[in-house]
């Protein structure tokens, strides 16, 4: 058995002697300390189990199968980092170091708490799902050797797989979903316990640590996915940056979660319930996405065949919905039988409180009944965006779980390549989905944050007028293809005015806000939520704009041919270049081009295509010409030679507007959160500070007891 391997199956199985002792708690002596004790051993473990393997890739063990499919002799630094999570396995051992690591931090950070009961089962959560993960990492076999063969050199990663994006994407994707297992196993355990405990006398430090893991999940799950897309939109096949492909879509599901569970602090503040569930269920549809990126039961350029990984991870997802369900669902209706039982006091309540309200003064009922209406206000707009955000996150999921469902025959059937009798949902059903749901964050947008340069009943005004303009140029799309309007398509061309107008208005309360016109202290929290919403309104805009291409082009170039792809827009042909061909899988060829503007290059750059025989696959480098407006974005597709002496190249092209706002809009999101996350990093240290005085307190007063007894 390899070290490997044995170091996986010590964390497991300690893991499990470590959920054993909290079960079984106070009845052994001490059982705090034993437990932290196997949580250190078996987080060292994995971190160990996971450094062999980074060991065994650079040092080429090729006899390791993992290490032969993911790297060779000639792999630079960053390709030998990255083939750590390259591969099924690898990727999955990846996780479970992450898993270890961050239930060991939580130990330590709640040292002292053992006896809480949100602490204590929240740990046990925390342990079985870090042992799941093992356990299905386990099964995958990372470490498992060829006998009898002796290799010198690897495969390598597959060609797509062989860039800088590699090195970056898969892991900040891994770190977020081991992230949302911290916030998940605290809400679930919260669930297991009386509303009125869990709400009461709240724990500085379980609160500090569970807010801090979703911020920076939500930071680096949205980091990975704007990773992801710009490398999916340059290498062609892909579909562009986004193409609700199933990894891609179960990836945005969770993230859709994580934001709703924001903005369900504001809606439902009284039912933690319904609140923190948005955290439970995105730490379950992190596993729906693992689930489906190795099962093969939905067609993806990402996933892998089905193997036993793939019904070991149906078995831990299922599991864990049920009980997450279960828990959730108990909790909620024991909370409604106390709300019954607590109404008749809630009705005095609302007496007394009526009551001293009548006896203010009249300028204080004014101002109560100015922050009451300023705040339902604010509290309907974010239930608008909620509902949006419900919407595509049900959508999303319904268009991954259906043909997941409907295709799990024909994967066993043919575990093989189940290509022909696989059903999918097509893009256009995502894509309508989408259209819909940003009605209402666009909608939302001129409501979530309050000015005096306009009035409510104006902004309601501006609204209806601005869809009415989008109307006609709906209409017109559907009733002439030949004018020239913003998209080829009708949903885009209805929700571009408005989505134009949201951006305006955002921009010039925050330039209000800036120069110190509103009302309200400025505050970061203010300025982070101003950023967040411009930032959304941005991407939105630029991908109705950028996704339906109005100039597309497909067309066959010899050398120093010049054509049209666009008004007032030209590519020409400067050289190509046929490194070498040995078959229609082994080839590389390279075509220089030039983008002219009217009569001026303004780019210059190379569009290349490559056959590696070893996989059986083509890659293309697309050329982009960008500026802030517009991508010019060519990539070749094929190539031919008609005459003797002679190449020709096919080259596709798109006028892609605004895509930049894609990437702008994305940072201004990703950056208003940084300074929340700084916050709450200080709440958390300041938390752990405090926690640390009241240790060394009932310390010193122990002490003090016990010098007072023995006297």
């Amino acid at each position: 058995m390899d070290f490997g391997t044995i170091l996986l199956i010590i964390a497991i199985v300690v893991g499990i002697v470590d959920v054993f002792i909290m079960i079984v708690g106070p009845r052994i002596s001490e059982y705090d300390s034993l437990s932290l004790g196997m949580s250190i051993i078996a987080g060292l473990s994995a971190i160990g189990a996971t450094l062999w393997m980074t060991a065994l890739i650079f040092n080429n063990q090729f006899q390791y199968e993992y290490v032969f499919a993911t790297t060779s002799t000639s792999a630079d630094l960053m390709l030998r980092i990255s083939a750590l999570w390259a591969g099924q396995s690898g990727s999955l051992l990846f996780w479970t170091m992450l898993a270890f690591v961050l239930y060991l931090g939580f130990r330590i950070a709640t040292r002292g708490y053992e006896d809480d009961k949100i602490v204590y089962r929240a740990s046990i959560l925390m342990a079985v799902q870090a042992i799941l993960v093992a356990a299905n990492t386990l099964l995958a076999d990372p470490f498992r050797i060829v006998e009898g063969i002796t290799r010198t050199e690897g495969l390598g990663l597959n060609p797509l797989l062989s860039t800088f994006w590699n090195a970056t994407h898969p892991p900040i994707i891994f770190i977020a979903y081991a992230l949302i297992m911290v916030p998940f196993a605290i809400k679930l355990a919260g669930f297991t316990v009386r509303s009125e405990e869990r709400n009461k006398d709240k724990l500085p430090i379980l609160e500090s640590i569970s807010n801090f893991t979703t911020v920076l999940a939500w930071i680096m799950l949205s980091l990975g996915i704007v990773i992801g897309g710009y490398w999916a939109y340059i290498v062609l096949g892909w579909g562009g940056y986004w193409a609700w492909d199933p990894v891609e879509t179960t990836s945005l599901i969770p993230w859709l979660l994580l934001t709703g569970y924001y903005h369900a602090k504001v809606v439902f503040r009284k039912n933690d319930v319904l609140r923190d569930s948005f955290l439970v269920f995105a730490y379950v549809t992190v596993l729906f996405a693992t689930w489906v990126t190795r099962s093969g039961v939905v067609s993806s350029v990402h996933g892998f065949q089905i193997s036993l990984i793939s019904w070991t991870m149906l078995a831990t997802l299922l599991s864990t919905f049920i009980f997450a369900a279960l828990v959730t669902m108990w909790s909620g209706y024991r909370d409604i039988e106390e709300d019954e039982e607590n109404k008749d006091d809630d009705v005095e309540l609302v007496v007394s409180e009526t009551a001293e309200i009548v006896v203010s003064s009249t300028s204080s009922i004014k101002k109560v009944t100015e922050r009451i209406v300023g705040a339902s206000i604010r509290v309907f707009s974010i239930k608008i965006a909620l509902v949006g955000i419900i919407v595509l996150t049900a959508g999303s999921t319904i268009g991954i779980l259906l043909p997941a469902y409907l295709n799990i025959g024909a994967v066993i059937a043919n575990a093989g390549a189940p290509t022909d009798e696989m059903v999918s949902v097509g893009i256009e059903f995502f894509r309508a989905v989408f259209y819909f749901s940003t009605i209402f964050g666009l909608t939302a947008a001129f409501f979530c944050m309050e000015t005096t340069m306009i009035s409510r009943k104006a902004r309601g005004i501006l609204i209806a007028l601005l869809l009415g303009v989008g109307l006609i140029l709906g209409i017109s799309s559907l009733l002439d293809t030949t004018l020239n309007l913003p998209t080829n398509f009708w949903p885009a061309n209805l929700l571009i005015p408005i989505a134009v107008g949201a951006v305006v208005y955002i921009l010039v309360v925050f330039a209000r806000t800036m120069a110190g016109k509103e009302k309200g202290v400025f505050t970061m929290r203010k300025m982070g939520r101003i950023m967040l919403h411009l930032g959304l309104v941005i991407l939105i805009l630029g991908v109705f704009t950028s996704e339906n291409v109005v100039y597309e082009t497909n067309d066959l170039y010899f050398e120093g041919d010049v054509k049209q792809i666009g008004p007032d827009l030209y590519l020409m042909v400067e050289d190509i270049d046929l490194l070498y061909f040995h078959d229609d899988r082994d080839f590389k060829m390279v075509v220089t081009v030039f983008v002219v503007e009217g009569t001026t290059p303004v780019g210059i750059g190379f569009t290349v295509i490559e056959g590696y025989p070893e996989w059986g696959s083509v890659s293309h480098s697309v050329y982009l010409q960008s500026n802030a407006l517009r991508d010019v974005f060519v990539a070749l597709t094929g190539f031919s030679q008609p005459l003797p002496n002679t190449l020709a190249v096919t080259l596709h092209t798109k006028i892609l507007p605004l895509v930049s706002f894609v990437w702008i809009g994305s940072f201004f999101m990703i950056s208003s959160m940084v300074p929340m996350l700084g916050i709450e990093i200080s709440a958390l240290r300041k938390a752990m500070k405090d926690d640390l005085v009241d240790s060394e307190d009932n310390e010193q007063a122990t002490q003090e007891a016990v010098s007072v007894d023995d006297n």
